[in-house]
């Protein structure tokens, strides 16, 4: 069949749209500090190179996608290749992280509704972060499906705001906010980026969309997905971090707004409350169906799991949320890293590429990721 020459390539964009939309989340907001206490240059070759790291485990991940049938994820991909009771931890590791995610959600929607709400109706930080998660657990009583479906436009919106507070910044930057360098927090934006960048479970849902007969062309697809998610983030560091400079806050919005006024503070933050609590929710949803269907816990047991939970670590004093997505980005996304490298290792040397020959990845590279997912594992635990 001839291509339409001129005429776009629907299926591509959607992908790397899915991609884009898959991978971006409350991580970003963690950026601009990390950045601000390493010194914006320092941030930026880490971002280069977690940046590829992370990519050459999405394109392991895509290619065991790829020579693999039928439909899975992560757990039942493990399953196949190392085995249930890998699976069964590979599952166990998916709780702890969403409940860490969650909590992230709940501290960045709690500091927007903070900004939206408090010069109104006063109120401490705490106090605006439990209202997020209270709102959550109020939408997905019963388990809303609903929501999950309009999970992409939720991610969309996410990124319009991403993009506007891109644009409003630029114009303010200043040089001398980003050209210095800390090099005693050189390992700072290390977990920060890890979990910004994190997304496998995406590279499924894009297998999907592309279809059996473009499959070979995933890996290209994640690379070029990659790439532009890696031009947003810089830029949404040099520009939050080029106005802000050390005053850059740890969600990153705040600091902005007190810079460029109460319109842009309630409108950001107006916007920003909507989507954190939507997306919070959609995370409580997809959190309440493993324990459902993966657990078999009942419906009501599981949304008081989903939903309290990181309240009570809240309680427990877990509040910083740069050392919180740290700690998940590189723990968690450190092992879960490790799993791929391991799984298409047991797949090219199992005779398993039957779809096609397998994308070689040499295994001097899977030793180097392995060695420094475990290095960033090690180091953050003792730094903790």
């Amino acid at each position: 069949m001839k291509k339409n020459c001129g005429h776009p390539d629907i299926v591509r964009l959607r992908t790397i749209g899915t991609m884009i939309g898959g991978m971006i989340g409350v991580g970003v907001f963690g950026l601009p500090y990390a950045f601000a206490q390493s010194g914006w240059a320092l941030g930026f070759v880490m971002l280069l190179v977690l940046g590829f790291l992370i990519f050459l485990i999405n394109i392991m991940y895509a290619e065991i996608n790829v020579q693999t049938s039928g439909q899975h994820r992560l757990s039942g991909y493990v399953k196949k290749y190392l085995g249930p009771n890998w699976s069964h931890f590979a599952a166990a590791m998916f709780v702890p992280y969403a409940w860490g995610a969650m909590l992230a959600y709940m501290l960045v929607g709690g500091d927007f509704l903070h900004t939206l709400l408090s010069p109104l109706l006063g109120g401490e930080l705490l106090v605006y972060q439990l209202v997020t998660a209270i709102l959550a657990a109020m939408i997905t009583f019963g388990g809303i499906k609903k929501l999950a479906k309009i999970e992409f436009w939720i991610i969309c919106a996410l990124l319009f705001l991403f993009v506007f507070m891109i644009l409003v910044s630029l114009p303010s930057l200043e040089w001398r906010n980003v050209s210095s360098l800390h090099f005693e927090n050189w390992f700072l934006p290390y977990g920060v980026i890890f979990f910004a960048l994190s997304g496998l479970g995406v590279i499924p849902e894009m297998k999907d969309i592309l279809g059996e007969r473009r499959l070979k062309e995933l890996p290209q697809i994640v690379f070029a997905g990659q790439i532009l998610i890696l031009i947003l983030y810089a830029l949404f560091a040099l520009a939050v971090v080029g106005v802000t400079g050390p005053a850059t806050t740890p969600a990153a919005f705040d600091g902005l707004a007190s810079m460029f006024g109460q319109t842009f503070a309630i409108a950001g933050s107006l916007l920003g409350s909507i989507i954190i609590i939507s997306i919070f929710s959609v995370v409580s949803i997809e959190m309440q169906d493993v324990f459902r269907f993966d657990y078999k816990i009942n419906q009501k047991i599981s949304w008081a799991l989903a939903s309290f939970v990181p309240v009570l670590l809240l309680f427990l004093g877990i509040h910083q949320f740069v050392e919180l997505i740290g700690f998940l980005g590189a723990v968690f996304g450190g092992v879960i890293g490790i799993l791929v490298v391991v799984m298409y290792r047991k797949m090219f040397y199992g005779g398993h590429c039957k779809t096609r020959e397998c994308l070689k990845i040499p295994a001097l590279v899977s030793w180097l990721l392995m060695a420094i997912f475990a290095g960033g594992i090690i180091q953050t635990i003792i730094g903790f």
